[in-house]
């Protein structure tokens, strides 16, 4: 059954009764009718189990996956990611050109419709800002970062400048940024392939400058266990392994000197940098960095403050970005915003309005300019809803838009409720991955007695998935919740079904009958069961394995999403759909390089890594997919990795007739909504009108 798009079976079984009825009910309707709240017309109601965290993009909270969808609505950039990893651009907030290649130099132009959500325009001490935050090279630590990739002592960072927020990509951007009017230059120390993803506008500098610099500014609130971080959706699994912050200057634990920058000529405290940025009116810091005098003009003061950040910046002002780096670390977390309104402030169509513990509001933004205006007044993103209670209230006409967790229960009731479109697709492609050090049967060192314990490894890899039926995973494991799952090739962290892709029936080393050696092998599969999806998947794999001498058992462990990262010694193979990553090229290089800090499996050979230092200087974004596709067929010739198919996604949809649903929203051009997806903008097409 195709259930692209398709209505309730149950709304067909019940025409015929309805249409008895019709008359009854159009005499009686008037009077028991409960009458619609005419706001209810222009709000949209969305049912997603992703609670929101915080709007920063550049912390682990603001990349779980109810962050990015909130921000896809409430924050408007240079460009957005793709979920087959191509950009795309919004030149109504400005324009990305690359200068040069040799030094790569970028040049960000803002334009004059991009504005903050309280009517300040975008300026360049808002990518001045996250440049310091992003690149590390003002960080006097780099902290200890815990299981989840956040700071393991968060308080340790209070008394230092660390924005601990290091990129992979921007960490080669060691020179302060050059601002020329509305423009602000980047150039880097090497070339990087995610040149066009690695800055952009997040957080603005005149509400951080104020809350960190301004004496009087409220304090934010502590943050607690319940405003920070949010679990990877059921039957989605983040990235195998984070990118720990790469390029930052310090040993972890240790500090840099004090007014400094961490790499490059430092620049004189006191002395500010050649941008042209003007120096705020006010008192003078002991270092040099002035404060902003009070002013009965908001639009004035929000420049000063942001001035005051651009001064801190460029004089390596310690005594200001001190402050200022623990107000960029805490600003945005979904406790915050609900404690300060300007926390709150974006560039988005949209605008949050409210946080609270059942999901949040969005409402139209006064101060929007861009292309792509809010179709809505408002959008309620609910995350109160387990699977079948979204269908329900879809059916009921509480919820316009759900996103359920696809099982089969949940799609034999959404079949059966009357008026909803059920839209079926894929997300994240699971994978499995094969863990190569740790004493396990893939490692070599397991084979010493071996005359090639290297080979003997191998062998085993082959024999391995060589063994996996993924037509069978297929068919049996995600076909019944999607009509179009197929088995796929796509083994680098992208999404999209034109995703850069191995051909793996040509790739796959030559698997033996059965597995080297007598007894059977016993291996250890990583796998979260309570996704049916995987639990099945294992399954299918568990008795083909039998047949090829090898003995699949679960891994014991207690949390299979830390023990992926943490416990390389309780797995030798993991089953896990791998999310999309928001650098998709360093991701790539971090996960698959052989001294990866997100390579979890201990592969390691120095010809793939020569092509991987190529991929990771490839400024061409044409000649990327390429190397993507030649990378992946490595990795699977090597028995390193076997992508199985995308995990199953499902979307329902109220289907209404704006004239005959009078009072209720009339949501059309919904598509799949993909959790695994690092930027969901794209997504939201339906709640933004053309301008």
């Amino acid at each position: 059954m195709d259930r692209s798009g398709h209505v309730g079976g149950g709304a067909r079984a019940r025409v015929a009764a309805a249409a008895a009825g019709a008359v009854l009910v159009a005499l009686t309707t008037a009077c028991t009718a409960d009458p619609v709240d005419p706001a209810r017309a222009g709000t949209v109601v969305v049912a997603a189990d992703l609670p929101f965290a915080s709007l920063n993009a550049g912390t682990v909270d603001g990349r779980a996956p109810g962050s990015v969808l909130v921000r896809g609505l409430v924050q408007s950039g240079f460009v957005a990611l793709e979920p087959d990893g191509t950009v795309t651009t919004d030149t109504s907030f400005g324009t990305v050109e690359k200068l040069g290649d040799a030094p790569l130099t970028v040049r960000y132009t803002i334009a004059p419709t991009a504005r903050w959500s309280d009517g300040v325009p975008v300026t360049p001490a808002d990518l001045l800002l996250e440049w310091a935050a992003r690149s590390g090279q003002l960080d006097e630590v780099v902290p200890e970062l815990d299981a989840d990739g956040r700071p393991a002592d968060p308080a340790a960072l209070d008394d230092v400048v660390a924005f601990a927020a290091t990129s992979p990509v921007l960490a080669h951007a060691s020179a302060v940024p050059a601002v020329d009017g509305a423009s602000v230059t980047v150039v880097y120390d090497r070339p990087v392939a995610d040149w066009q993803l690695a800055l952009d506008v997040n957080l603005p500098a005149h509400v951080v400058g104020r809350l960190a610099l301004d004496p009087s500014a409220p304090a934010l609130p502590v943050p607690t266990a319940a405003a920070t971080g949010t679990a990877a959706p059921s039957g989605t699994t983040a990235p195998t392994g984070t990118p720990a912050p790469t390029g930052t200057p310090a040993p972890a634990g240790t500090t840099a000197p004090a007014g400094t920058r961490a790499a490059g000529t430092p620049t004189p405290t006191g002395t500010a940098a050649s941008t042209g940025a003007p120096t705020p009116a006010g008192t003078a810091t002991p270092t040099g960095t002035p404060t902003p005098t009070p002013s009965a003009d908001p639009t004035a003061d929000a420049a000063r403050w942001a001035d005051a950040v651009v001064a801190a910046v460029q004089r390596q002002d310690r005594a200001a970005l001190v402050p200022v780096s623990r107000v960029w670390r805490a600003a945005g977390a979904s406790a915050d915003v609900t404690a300060d309104p300007t926390l709150a402030t974006t560039t988005g169509p949209y605008v949050l309005d409210r946080v609270v513990a059942d999901g949040v509001e969005v409402v139209r933004n006064a101060a929007y300019a861009g292309d792509r205006p809010a179709r809505w007044d408002r959008v309620r993103v609910r995350t109160d809803l387990d699977p079948l209670a979204q269908v329900d209230a879809v059916e009921a006409g509480d919820v316009d838009v759900a996103a359920p967790l696809s099982t089969a229960d949940v799609l034999a009731a959404a079949d059966d409720a009357d008026g909803v479109a059920a839209a079926t697709g894929g997300d994240a492609v699971l994978q499995l991955v094969l863990q190569e050090r740790a004493g396990g049967p893939f490692d070599p060192a397991s084979h010493a007695d071996a005359p090639d314990p290297a080979a003997a490894a191998a062998a085993l890899r082959a024999a391995l998935v060589g063994a996996v039926p993924r037509d069978d995973v297929v068919a049996e494991a995600v076909a019944p919740l999607w009509d179009d799952a197929e088995a796929s090739d796509v083994v680098a962290a992208q999404v999209g079904s034109d995703a850069p892709a191995a051909t793996v029936a040509a790739a796959l080393p030559p698997a033996p009958d059965r597995a080297p050696g007598g007894a059977p092998v016993t291996v250890r599969v990583l796998a979260a069961t309570d996704d049916p999806v995987r639990a099945r998947a294992l399954e299918l794999l568990t008795a083909a394995a039998a047949d090829a001498g090898l003995e699949v058992v679960p891994a014991d462990v207690d949390d299979p999403v830390h023990a992926l990262r943490t416990e390389g010694a309780a797995w030798d193979a993991a089953l896990v759909p791998v999310a999309q990553g928001d650098l998709p090229v360093a991701s790539w290089v971090a996960r698959w390089r052989g001294d990866g800090p997100a390579n979890v499996t201990g592969h390691a050979d120095p010809a793939l890594d020569a092509v991987l230092d190529t991929l990771a200087g490839m400024v061409d974004p044409a000649a990327v997919p390429d190397l993507l596709a030649q990378t992946s067929g490595d990795l699977v010739a090597a028995g390193a990795v076997l992508p199985l198919v995308r995990t199953p996604a499902l979307t329902l949809t109220a289907e209404r007739d704006a004239e005959d649903d009078a009072g209720l929203p009339a949501v059309t051009g919904v598509e799949v909504l993909a959790p695994a997806r690092a930027d969901l903008t794209s997504w939201w097409d339906w709640a933004r009108a053309d301008d």
